[in-house]
């Protein structure tokens, strides 16, 4: 029932996160859309197409008054073609009659020239160029443009656009403020963009170094081009080239283009790989990879706009193609399979929006439109690292069970090999101890005229063997758990009693024993203790010595006990080590030449905790003390 809650509990967080991604694309986009200023200085817009590129300004101003100008809109789309675009504006002064400024984008234009009439000269032009094949000491920071004087009233300037890239072209006039304005809100969304960037490579940094995820590396590359072809696609590379050497920043800006686009081709072909989509799918990234090495060979032919065209349409089939392919997904868990799924539905729409402005399938009177292929890069980051995200989170999931399963499995191991072992010292002392006494009891036997001593040291031999066996079988009734106490009233002086009676040679014990009360216990535990502390002393003393045996109350940590002590000199075995004497099958170094398992100080330390007692061994001017406390 935990377990489902937290199942359910994971699902409902990760569909949270889903959701939040998809409001901050949202967001992104109306932020990044929002202008800059309510107008600008322009009153009206009209647009002609050039097909053969070869129309010069009279050409462009006899069009007009032919009607072969339409009225545009505040955004020019006409996607990847070889014509040039006319765009004739007007312009009135600002209020107060100061400069103002003409500002084009996107900054990816290859060549804008601008045609104003010359005040001095009427009915003639003259030619300002920009773009990034151009170096304009006028352009501002962040957009091409140029900085005008008004001439009068109204003024009508014309624009001619020829560019190997998306024929995408937006023009405002703005006073010096709004200008500002304008460089002071994008300047503010570039450092988000960067930020958010930023934020996708530390989460990509440590996939890459925590879980060595090869998705990672992928998702650091994509995030190291992208940003790249942002700075470039929004004019700041242009700040960077030498003044002779413009033209290769538009060739570097076309080289960031196709990779980005390789780069977020190649980051689908490993995230559906790991999800073990369908051969099918997986094919088509290939071949889309595929041409994009194929673009970079024809921008390196002089096939710039080709090279640009195909990319952007392997955008737009990467759109198309993802979600379908995300259906197909069959390995990893699940709900992991679910949201990546719509993620990547989620930017498949994005793109879409984004992208169709550039192939000229989308237009516009909204302004956000000239941006939006710029902006679609962190829409695509934010996808990417959300599924990023989700990847890492279950390679992380599989990594702690991985070593939790190693974990179980080296511990299932250590303690089958402890088995093993024990299990090797146990035949080791079962050998050890009864194949002498055997031999010796079968020799015995096997002499027709055998003395009584020595049939009476051969069932004494036996009687050792039979010890042995007994204690292993009650070591193995304590390990399973049969020791289970039986409380009952017995006094332990008179089970001591019994107990002596019945041991080897009684006359050696001196007993010294106070009134007792009766206490609640096992008798039979507690004989198994006694009988085995006696046993061993009595084997381990000095031959002939007297083993003293004291029986009295005493308390132990306030509570009422009553007190055995048991001590004897000690034999040639010598005094036992008391860091080891409770372990199990030790035996002092010494005492080999005695039958015994070296299991019984083992076994009654075990059955004394059981009966809530304490059994302890310390040595006392040269002789072996074990003391037994049993509540009272």
């Amino acid at each position: 029932m935990l377990h489902s809650l937290r199942l359910m509990r994971s699902v409902h967080v990760r569909s949270i996160r889903v959701r939040c991604i998809g409001l901050l694309l949202a967001v992104w986009v109306a932020v990044w859309g929002a202008p800059a200023y309510a107008d600008d200085l322009v009153t009206s817009r009209a647009v002609m197409t050039d097909p053969g590129g070869s129309l010069e300004i009279q050409d462009a101003v006899a069009a007009w008054e032919t009607g072969r100008f339409k009225s545009a809109g505040p955004i020019l789309v006409a996607g990847f073609s070889d014509a040039a675009h006319w765009l004739r504006i007007t312009v009135r002064p600002p209020p107060d009659g100061d400069r103002f400024e003409l500002r084009i984008r996107p900054t990816f234009l290859d060549e804008v020239a601008l045609y104003a009439p010359d005040p001095g000269h009427l009915g003639t032009w003259l030619e300002r160029l920009t773009g990034d094949r151009h170096v304009n000491a006028d352009r501002p920071a962040t957009t091409l443009g140029f900085g005008m004087e008004p001439l009068q009233a109204e003024t009508t300037y014309y624009l001619r656009l020829q560019t190997t890239s998306s024929a995408l072209l937006a023009v405002q006039a703005l006073t010096p403020a709004e200008a500002r304005a304008d460089d002071l809100n994008r300047h503010f969304i570039h450092m988000a963009y960067l930020g958010v960037m930023l934020a996708m490579a530390v989460l990509a940094l440590y996939g890459l170094i925590g879980l060595r995820s090869r998705l990672a590396a992928v998702f650091l590359l994509y995030l190291g081009a992208q940003t790249a072809s942002f700075i470039a696609l929004n004019g700041y590379l242009a700040h960077f080239m030498p003044a002779g050497q413009a033209q290769w920043g538009d060739t570097l800006t076309s080289i960031l283009v196709l990779f980005s686009v390789f780069t977020g081709v190649l980051f689908y072909r490993a995230m559906f790989g790991g999800y073990a989509a369908s051969t099918l799918g997986v094919r088509l990234l290939d071949a889309a990879m595929l041409l994009c090495v194929v673009n970079l060979c024809l921008l390196a032919l002089g096939q710039a706009r080709l090279a640009l065209q195909i990319s952007s349409n392997i955008v737009l089939m990467l759109a198309l193609a993802a979600p379908l392919i995300a259906l197909s997904m069959r390995g990893g868990p699940e709900r992991e399979r679910r949201i990546v799924g719509r993620l990547v539905w989620l930017q498949a729409l994005a793109l879409c929006i984004m992208m169709l402005p550039l192939v000229g399938l989308l237009s516009s009177r909204v302004e956000w439109i000239v941006d939006a292929p710029l902006s679609q890069g962190v829409v695509a980051a934010l996808v990417m690292g959300a599924i990023l995200h989700l990847r890492i989170r279950g390679l992380s999931e599989a990594r702690q069970r991985a070593e939790t399963d190693t974990a179980v499995t080296r511990e299932l191991l250590d303690a089958e090999r402890q088995r093993a072992d024990e299990q090797a010292r146990f035949m080791d002392m079962l050998t050890h101890e009864l194949k002498t006494p055997i031999a010796a009891a079968k020799l015995v036997l096997q002499l027709p005229d055998a003395s009584d001593d020595s049939r009476r040291h051969a069932l004494a031999t036996l009687a050792d063997m039979d010890a042995v066996v007994e204690r292993c079988r009650q070591l193995d009734q304590l390990e399973q758990g049969r020791f289970a106490p039986r409380l009952e009233p017995c006094r332990l002086d008179e089970l001591l009693a019994e107990t002596l009676a019945s041991c080897r040679t009684p006359a050696r014990i001196g007993l010294s024993a106070e009134p007792l009360p009766t206490i609640e216990s096992d008798r039979h535990l507690l004989k198994i203790i006694l009988s085995n502390l006696i046993d061993n002393a009595l084997k381990y003393s000095a031959s002939g010595s007297t083993i003293e045996c004291r029986l009295e109350p005493h308390a132990l940590d306030g509570r009422p006990h009553v007190r055995f002590i048991i001590d004897n000199p000690p034999g040639p075995a010598g005094l036992p080590d008391p860091d080891r004497l409770f372990d199990k099958y030790y035996r002092s170094p010494h005492a080999h030449q005695y039958t015994g398992s070296g299991l019984g100080l083992y076994l009654i330390r075990h059955l004394a905790d059981r009966l809530a007692g304490r059994l302890v061994y310390e040595p006392v001017h040269q002789r072996a003390r074990f003391t037994l406390w049993i509540p009272a």
